[in-house]
């Protein structure tokens, strides 16, 4: 059963990944215990009724569900742009959003214009005292996808200066509709890493008991660890996609927030063996010394080919 409501907690839908802030509508499922955009819960067939770049997150399938990793065609790996899936995404949610507002301007006109016919009087009163629809700002849920896809070219412009490192961007996930923002193959390892345009100070909090941590990350002063369950899971499929040949590379999370703040001596931050960091710092990160060699080429071609382009 789903219910259309206002959510009175951040989350994320469990169809695309997309960011969903306290008080805004979405769908709650009771059965499966998750929310869902308009977007994707239409989509499921269902009956019908903020912000950040999709990718993987909690609230989708875990790593032990997704599907066996069968090899792309050329065609479909070709593309590797950063942000391409989240742009597209925009420009589709933000076309239909207009589409919808401009469907209610014109009905609305054709009413005044049927009523006025039909009772001159009267109908001048009601079109008088009945406000007319507006095509105002796009929705948070829309312009999401837009501040997504600029965080992810930040992020691959950065990437771009690191010496000897590999890089693939927007990597479909298997069997679901998120998407791998960045993996970067540099001398230590394999690095899964997530974008994110946010505000405010990043810290992490331990908010457990004398004898229980609890480690939690906090953006702005919200509780954003769901973001850090996306990594770990994005973690386990891109180990899925490594599979025996390459199963010994060691695979880092690394969650890179743009336009956050750090305080006044910038470090890193770490949660549940997640890396947080900011994009001038992501170069030397993934271009730390090593024992990979060479093989970091052979890697990259690999997982270009399990894991095909999401545009």
């Amino acid at each position: 059963m789903a219910k259309y409501m206002k959510i009175r907690r951040d989350d994320v839908c469990a169809g695309c990944g997309v960011a969903l802030p306290a008080g805004s509508q979405a769908y709650w499922l009771a059965n499966e215990r998750v929310v869902k955009c308009q977007a994707c819960h239409d989509d499921t067939g269902l009956p019908s009724t903020e912000t950040d770049n999709v990718s993987a997150t909690d609230n989708v399938s875990p790593a032990g569900d997704a599907s066996p990793l069968d090899s792309p065609d050329a065609a479909a790996v070709s593309a590797d742009v950063a942000g391409n899936s989240a742009q597209s995404e925009y420009e589709k949610r933000s076309a239909r959003e207009l589409a919808k507002k401009q469907k209610r301007v014109a009905e609305d006109a054709e009413w005044r214009t049927t009523i006025k016919e039909q009772r001159p009087v009267l109908g001048r009163i009601a079109s008088a005292l009945t406000p007319k629809p507006e095509i105002g700002p796009e929705s948070q849920a829309t312009t999401a996808w837009k501040v997504g896809a600029e965080g992810e070219r930040r992020v691959a412009e950065v990437l771009a200066e690191a010496q000897g490192v590999e890089v693939l961007h927007d990597r479909r996930i298997p069997g679901s509709k998120a998407n791998i923002d960045h993996i970067a193959i540099g001398p230590s390892g394999v690095f899964v890493i997530d974008a994110k345009k946010y505000s405010g100070t990043v810290e992490v909090r331990d908010v457990g008991s004398l004898f229980r941590t609890d480690e939690r990350l906090y953006v702005n002063g919200r509780d954003r660890t769901k973001l850090v369950d996306g990594v770990l899971w994005q973690i386990e499929v891109v180990r899925a996609a490594l599979a025996d040949e390459f199963g010994d590379v060691a695979v880092h999370g690394v969650l890179c927030f743009i336009g956050c703040e750090w305080g006044l001596i910038m470090r890193r931050k770490r949660i549940k063996g997640v890396t947080t960091l900011w994009p001038k710092a992501l170069p030397d990160h993934v271009s730390a010394p090593g024992t990979l060699g060479d093989r970091a080429g052979a890697i990259a071609a690999h997982l270009r080919l399990q894991l095909a382009s999401a545009d």
